[in-house]
C-alpha cells in the first residue's frame, strides 16, 4: 500500500529549492561560493538530510561568530529548519528579523515568502497576501510556483473566487501546482452553491489527457467531486457522465462506483444501478463506499420487486458488517494497547529527513489498515512526524550522555599532558636569556650608528678582510719599511692598500644593510621570546582553571541531559496519546458507521418480511 499521500499534500518547507538546489546548483544558479568553513559543515550534514546536526552545528557557528560571510543564508536556513520542526514562532522571528536587516532581495524575498506561508498556514489569509505581495520579482522556479499556487489559495480563503481563476489563468508553471489549485478552487464554487463555476474548473482538470499518476489521481478525484455536486443538485445524467471517466482502478474508483449506481437510481433506473453496485461487492469492505454496496444492492433489489433476493442481500450485509465489528473492535483493542505508533514506525529509515519523511505504507498489522484514510490526514502525519523526531532527539541525547565519558578521559589526558610539559617549558625559559638578546642588539644598534656617524668602511670588514688590512697597515710602522730601497715595496703596500680600501667602500652599503637587517631579526626573536614568555605565563595562570572548568562542565552536562530526557519523554506520551486518540477516533467512527449499516440493513428486512407477511395474508 504506497503512495498514500499525494505530493500536493506535502506543503513541506523547501529550503534545498530555495536557498540551493544542490550544492553544483548553488554556484551555477546562485553563486554561492562557501567561504566559512564552518557553513561548509552545516551544508555537509544538511545536504545529507541530516536536520538536527545541520541545526545544532547553525546554533553552535552563530555562537562562536564564525559565520561571518554567510549570515544572512545560515538565518535564512535556520528559519527554514526550525519551520520544518514546526515551530512558527522562532522561524517567524528569524523571517522578520531578515526583512528589517537584510539588504539583499534575493533573502528578503524569500524571507517574505515564508511569512506568507507561515500566516497561509494558520489562516491568516489578509496577512499571507500582505505578505506576498512584498515580494519584488521572481522567486527561484521551484518556490515561485508554490508561491503562485498558495496566493491563489490565499484568494480562496478570502472568498474572492475570481481573482485566484485569474492567476490560475496566466499560470506558466507546474501543471501538478496548477491541476491542484484549479481543484481546490472549484470545489471552493461547489461548496458556495455556484457549481456552474466550478463545473468549468473541474472539468478542466476531469478532461485531462496524462500519464503522470500525480495528474490521474488529481484527474479523477476533480471528477469524483463535480459528479456528487451533480448528485446532490439532481442532475443525475450529468453525475453519470462525469463519474464514469474515473479509473476503474484508481484509488477513488469505488466511490465513483456507488455515485454512478446512484445517478442510475435518481433515474429510477435500478437494474443499470446493480451494475456498479454489484461489482463493488467483490472489493475490500474496509472502503465506506463498498460497506453502503452493500445496502444500495438489496435496497435495488427491492424497487425491482425481487423481495427474495433483496432480503438474501440484506442478509450477507448483516454477517459482513459483523464480522468487520469484531475486526474494528481488535484493531481498537490494538491502538489502546499502544501497539500501533510501533508497528507504523517499525521500517522507518532515521536517515531520511523530517521535511522529506511521511508515512507511504501501511504495516501489515490487523488493525493498521483500518487507518488508511487518516495516514492521509495532515494533521496525523505531523504527529507521526512529532513523535519521530522526539525518539531520534531521545536516542541523540543518549549517545551524547555516553560521550561525556570521553569527554571526562579528554580532560584528563590534557591535565597529565600538562603536567608532563610544563617541567621542559619552564627549563627552555630558563634557556632564554631575553636581557641577554637585548643587550646584544644594543650594542649592534650603537655600533651601526658610530659606522654611519663615522662612515667607518673597515668597521665592516670580514675576519679575512681585517686580518689583510692588519697585516697591510703594520708595514707602515716598520723602520726597514721606508728606506729608499723599499721604495718597490711601499708601492705595492699602497696598491693593496687601495685595493682593500676600494673593496671595503664597495661593499659599505651592502654590509650596512646587513647589519640592520641582524638587527631588526634580533629584535624578532625578542619579540618571539617575549610573547612566548606571556604565553607560557598565561597558560600557567589560566590552563589549570580551564582544565577544571572544562570538566565542570561535564559534570554539569549529564542533569541537564537527564533533564532534556525527561521532558522528551512527558512529551512523547503526551504525542503518543494524541495519535492514538486520533485513530481510536478514526476506528471508532467506521465502528459506528458499520453499526448504523447494521440498523438501516434490519430495518429494511423487517419490512421485507412484513410485506411478505402481509401478502400471505391477503
Amino acid at each position: 500500500m504506497s503512495g498514500l499521500l499525494p505530493k500536493h499534500l506535502m506543503l513541506a518547507v523547501a529550503i534545498v529549492a530555495t536557498v540551493f538546489a544542490s550544492p553544483v546548483d548553488a554556484r551555477k544558479k546562485n553563486g554561492v561560493e562557501v567561504r566559512d568553513l564552518y557553513y561548509g559543515e552545516v551544508l555537509f550534514y544538511f545536504y545529507q538530510q541530516n536536520d538536527f546536526a545541520a541545526l545544532t552545528r547553525i546554533l553552535a557557528a552563530q555562537s562562536a561568530g564564525r559565520l561571518d560571510h554567510h549570515e544572512g543564508e545560515a538565518e535564512l536556513l535556520l528559519g527554514g529548519l526550525y519551520l520544518s520542526y514546526g515551530q512558527h514562532e522562532l522561524a517567524s522571528e528569524i523571517f522578520e528579523r531578515l526583512l528589517d536587516e537584510s539588504v539583499d532581495s534575493n533573502v528578503r524575498n524569500r524571507a517574505w515568502f515564508y511569512v506568507g506561508k507561515m500566516r497561509y498556514q494558520r489562516s491568516r489569509y489578509a496577512g499571507a497576501e500582505e505578505a506576498f505581495a512584498k515580494i519584488d520579482g521572481r522567486l527561484p522556479r521551484g518556490l515561485e510556483e508554490e508561491h503562485q499556487m498558495l496566493l491563489a489559495q490565499t484568494y480562496m480563503g478570502q472568498g474572492r473566487f475570481a481573482e485566484a481563476a485569474e492567476l490560475l489563468d496566466r499560470w506558466k508553471g507546474s501543471r501538478e501546482w496548477q491541476a491542484y489549485a484549479r481543484y481546490n478552487l472549484g470545489v471552493s464554487y461547489v461548496r458556495t452553491n455556484a457549481v456552474d463555476e466550478g463545473a468549468r474548473l473541474l472539468n478542466k482538470i476531469g478532461l485531462l489527457d496524462e500519464k503522470e499518476p500525480e495528474l490521474l489521481n488529481i484527474r479523477d478525484k476533480a471528477n469524483l467531486a463535480l459528479g456528487y455536486a451533480y448528485l446532490q443538485s439532481e442532475r443525475a445524467e450529468d453525475a453519470k457522465g462525469v463519474l464514469q471517466r474515473v479509473r476503474l482502478q484508481g484509488p477513488f474508483s469505488n466511490k465513483a462506483l456507488l455515485g454512478v449506481g446512484w445517478a442510475d437510481a435518481m433515474r429510477d433506473d435500478y437494474r443499470a444501478a446493480l451494475t456498479p453496485w454489484l461489482e463493488l461487492q467483490g472489493r475490500d469492505l474496509l472502503d465506506s463506499a463498498v460497506q453502503e454496496s452493500l445496502l444500495a444492492v438489496p435496497f435495488a433489489f427491492g424497487n425491482l420487486g425481487a423481495n427474495g433476493s433483496a432480503a438474501e442481500y440484506y442478509q450477507s450485509a448483516l454477517r459482513a458488517y459483523e464480522e468487520e465489528r469484531v475486526r474494528l473492535r481488535d484493531a481498537i483493542d490494538q491502538v489502546q494497547t499502544g501497539e500501533l505508533i510501533p508497528a507504523l514506525l517499525a521500517s522507518d529509515d532515521e536517515n531520511i529527513a523530517r521535511w522529506y519523511w511521511q508515512l507511504e505504507e501501511l504495516p501489515a498489522s490487523a488493525g493498521a489498515k483500518y487507518i488508511y484514510h487518516l495516514v492521509a490526514n495532515h494533521e496525523f502525519q505531523e504527529g507521526l512526524r512529532n513523535y519521530r523526531d522526539l525518539m531520534v532527539l531521545y536516542r541523540d541525547l543518549n549517545t551524547w550522555k555516553q560521550k561525556l565519558g570521553a569527554f571526562h578521559d579528554m580532560v584528563d589526558t590534557r591535565k597529565q599532558a600538562y603536567a608532563q610539559r610544563l617541567p621542559d617549558v619552564e627549563a627552555s625559559l630558563q634557556d632564554m636569556d631575553v636581557n641577554q638578546m637585548r643587550e646584544r642588539r644594543d650594542g649592534l644598534i650603537r655600533r651601526r650608528h658610530e659606522i654611519r656617524q663615522t662612515r667607518d668602511i673597515a668597521a665592516l670588514a670580514t675576519e679575512d678582510e681585517r686580518w689583510q688590512w692588519g697585516a697591510v697597515t703594520e708595514l707602515e710602522a716598520n723602520p726597514a719599511f721606508n728606506v729608499p730601497e723599499a721604495a718597490e715595496a711601499r708601492d705595492k703596500q699602497r696598491l693593496l692598500k687601495g685595493v682593500l680600501l676600494w673593496n671595503f667602500d664597495k661593499e659599505y652599503k651592502f654590509r650596512l644593510w646587513q647589519l640592520r637587517r641582524e638587527i631588526e631579526a634580533l629584535n624578532q626573536t625578542i619579540s618571539v621570546a617575549v610573547e612566548y614568555q606571556q604565553r607560557v605565563a598565561e597558560a600557567q595562570a589560566s590552563m589549570p582553571q580551564k582544565l577544571e572548568a572544562y570538566a565542570r562542565r561535564i559534570d554539569n552536562l549529564e542533569p541537564r541531559l537527564e533533564a532534556m530526557q525527561q521532558r522528551i519523554y512527558s512529551v512523547l506520551a503526551h504525542e503518543e496519546q494524541r495519535i492514538e486518540t486520533m485513530a481510536a477516533k478514526e476506528l471508532t467512527a467506521q465502528l459506528e458507521r458499520l453499526e448504523t449499516y447494521q440498523i438501516q440493513a434490519r430495518f429494511a428486512l423487517a419490512a421485507i418480511y412484513d410485506r411478505a407477511t402481509a401478502a400471505a395474508t391477503e
